[in-house]
């Protein structure tokens, strides 16, 4: 079976940057050692065009243009497309309703698209900063409507998918959640007192200055509590400044630490050491990092948005409170680290609530997606050709 995934994958040297990075490269590695002939097509404006052969993968970069949205991704579709007639898949597996999404369904090929996020949603919540921001947001939100109109397969990451796009009757919907990467379960947990981890980009949907508020509320009775931030630090680098202004004048600079980007290596070691982990988020569909947490055997303290209550048992493997409410999460920090004993039972839930994780049963679910589809493919081509 050749396979082709659209999306986002790291650069070589460079560290996976985002929970959709995450999943392509776990899908593709995982699909290659199954047997099957897998390529990946990425586009991006840190990109140049080539082709290369990455640890037994075929890898395509598409280099976008400057303002791609005013001409539809006219150009970069185009060379998506090229890339499709080079590599032949039969089966095309677009990750994100959007940019991926539009060249899978053009294809005439047998194509399914995985749902990682709801643009309208994310639109609505990702506090944009000018007109060209809300522009490009609402030119998202258009073309996952129009995109979502004309899916007939897809598959929902978890059931807050399903709720948000339940406007669209016709798709077809599978449910197989985001993959993790099998090294998170084998970490030996030698958690730090009071050290909690925050895996997530600096920017406004995260919640980056909920959770810097929250933080400075218990910072005071909790004298040895520390907070560690690993995430994308470049996309809104206003939004950064604002957040290391707000560290410095409570002079906390010893204790929040804006780490960045960490390759796979560094994150194994930040979970290793967490006694927990922390999401603010004001949108979420089903982060990765939930259950990166959750297999390396750390409970969460997360918002209850989106997805997230599906993963996150309050009171079982963490807690959840509303977004927006500094306060609430600052309650919910200081009852995770005054009560010790709480937190050593949440903690011996975990992994087992991360099994549905575990990569080889997402693989086996994502292979009977595309058996399914090259199934009923089949005969469409056939009365196409010969009709």
């Amino acid at each position: 079976m050749r396979v082709l995934l659209l999306g986002p994958y790291p650069l070589p040297g460079r560290p996976i940057d985002g929970g959709v990075m995450a999943v392509v490269h776990a899908l593709a590695h995982g699909l290659q050692e199954r047997g099957m002939e897998v390529a990946v097509a990425s586009a991006g404006p840190h990109l140049e065009d080539a082709r290369s052969e990455e640890q037994g993968l075929v890898i395509y970069r598409v280099h976008t243009p400057p303002l791609p949205r005013l001409r539809r991704h006219w150009w970069v579709r185009r060379k998506l497309q090229r890339v499709i007639r080079q590599f032949q898949p039969q089966i095309v597996h677009a990750h994100g309703t959007g940019l991926y999404a539009t060249v899978a369904l053009s294809s005439a090929r047998a194509a399914v698209i995985t749902a990682h996020g709801v643009a309208y949603e994310e639109a609505r919540r990702s506090q944009p900063r000018s007109i060209k921001e809300r522009l490009a947001w609402r030119y998202d939100a258009r073309s996952e409507a129009r995109n979502l109109a004309r899916t007939r397969y897809a598959i929902a990451i978890n059931p807050y998918i399903r709720r948000a796009f339940d406007a669209y009757p016709a798709i077809h919907w599978f449910h197989i959640p985001n993959p993790v990467d099998e090294r998170y379960f084998h970490i030996q947990p030698r958690p730090q007192r009071g050290r909690l981890l925050a895996p997530a980009r600096v920017i406004p949907r995260k919640g980056t200055d909920v959770l810097i508020r929250a933080f400075m509320a218990v910072a005071d009775t909790f004298p040895h509590a520390q907070l560690r931030i690993a995430g994308e630090m470049t996309s809104v680098p206003e939004f950064v400044q604002k957040c290391r202004q707000m560290v410095a004048d409570a002079q906390l600079t010893h204790r929040i630490h804006f780490l960045g980007s960490l390759d796979s290596e560094a994150m194994v070691e930040e979970y290793s050491q967490a006694a927990g982990v922390v999401l603010a988020s004001r949108q979420e569909t089903a982060p990765v990092v939930i259950g990166e947490a959750l297999a390396a055997g750390c409970p969460v303290i997360a918002t209850r948005v989106g997805g997230v209550p599906w993963m996150v048992e309050h009171g079982g493997t963490g807690l959840l409170v509303p977004p927006e409410d500094p306060q609430a999460l600052a309650r919910a920090l200081a009852r995770f680290l005054a009560d010790e004993d709480a937190v050593r039972d949440w903690r011996a839930q975990t992994r087992a609530a991360a099994r549905v994780y575990r990569l080889d049963a997402v693989l086996d679910a994502t292979i009977r997606v595309y058996e399914t589809l090259l199934a009923e493919h089949a005969p469409r081509t056939a009365d196409r050709r010969y009709g």
